[in-house]
């Protein structure tokens, strides 16, 4: 694997995820409100502690400086602007505060690390130990948005071990499963799998302990290096074994194997000439110069309202639009296609 920046890839792929669905920012008006809680730190020496503020609507954290969903900041303005977002750093009894916000409907997210300085950013964290102390969803103005409590989603605890090759494994947790295969990269998490994070870590070397954990809990890991890897599973609760989650990747240890029911739409896609965008009815035309994440949004904005379509194949199988990205993931991977 080649490592490339994690914060520039990691961020890319977030927003990606979250910019093809609407952005629905707080109201902005001149009123402004407080929103105050408390969390409660473990006593096993996770002594930091943080609260993230997100949109309700898009599950989207808000930037700081001006309050809005990060996707309608990014490409407007430099990326450490976009990626600057609010949280709020709980004082020594476990306090914490939001000052000076419009009125709307917000999510906030709360987890614990052990370290010895409060890093500025959330993605900045690195902890093999992390406890998720809870998510709420509050209205501003509200009694409940002057006294938030959190409860933690759960209390199961599992332990990752990845055995990657250096810091840059992001890992999210969320109640909501994945939209698609992991082969589907970003496209694969989906909206509503953001929307429900209760939490995330960039992991030391692949490894982390998770504790607070709801009975059913979905986890998706991308990988940093040139050439991405992606994984997601419901977690085992009852495994006794520290969870190795397999990630799809073009790496020589990269897992590479389709679903069982899509194997013989692999096998067609390496033994078939075709284009894509005829087999999906659809039309591409790429504006001169996209960049990359011009690119991926407009494939995006292609193929999600299509989702879920049945279409013929050249040869009459049937078979649906997700099913034969998946299975275009995997030939790809398998190194046989040659369209």
């Amino acid at each position: 694997m080649k490592k490339t920046s994690l914060r520039w890839t990691a961020q890319t792929f977030l927003l990606l995820a979250m910019s093809v669905g609407t952005i629905h920012a707080p109201a902005q008006t001149n009123v402004a409100f407080q929103m105050a809680g408390t969390v409660t730190r473990p006593d096993d020496g996770c002594n930091q502690a943080v609260v993230v503020l997100c949109d309700q609507a898009s599950g989207e954290p808000l930037c700081r400086q001006n309050l809005q969903p990060f996707t309608s900041v990014m490409g407007t303005t430099n990326e450490q602007f976009a990626m600057d977002w609010l949280q709020a750093i709980p004082d020594a009894t476990g306090h914490f505060e939001f000052n000076n916000l419009p009125a709307g409907n917000y999510i906030v997210v709360a987890q614990a690390w052990p370290g010895s300085s409060q890093p500025t950013n959330i993605l900045n964290f690195r902890g093999e130990t992390v406890h998720l102390l809870g998510r709420a969803e509050i209205a501003v103005p509200s009694a409940a948005a002057r006294q938030v409590k959190f409860i933690a989603p759960g209390t199961n605890t599992i332990q990752f071990d990845q055995q990657f090759p250096n810091d840059d494994g992001f890992l999210m947790l969320g109640t909501q499963p994945p939209r698609g295969d992991p082969v589907l990269a970003w496209l694969g998490w989906g909206t509503n799998f953001i929307r429900h994070l209760i939490g995330c870590n960039a992991m030391p070397r692949g490894r982390t302990a998770v504790h607070g954990l709801p009975a059913e809990t979905y986890a998706a890991i991308f990988m940093n290096d040139d050439s991405p890897g992606f994984g997601a599973m419901r977690l085992p609760f009852r495994a006794t074994n520290p969870v190795k989650m397999p990630i799809v990747a073009g790496w020589s240890d990269g897992y590479k194997t389709p679903p069982t029911n899509l194997v013989w739409l692999v096998e067609w896609l390496q033994t078939h000439k075709f284009k894509i965008d005829e087999l999906l009815g659809i039309s591409a035309k790429p504006k001169a110069r996209a960049t990359f994440f011009e690119k991926e949004c407009e494939q995006a904005r292609l193929v999600l309202p299509i989702w879920e379509k049945e279409i013929v194949l050249p040869t009459g199988q049937k078979t649906r639009v997700v099913d034969l990205l998946t299975a275009l993931g995997y030939a790809r991977l398998s190194g046989k296609y040659k369209n």
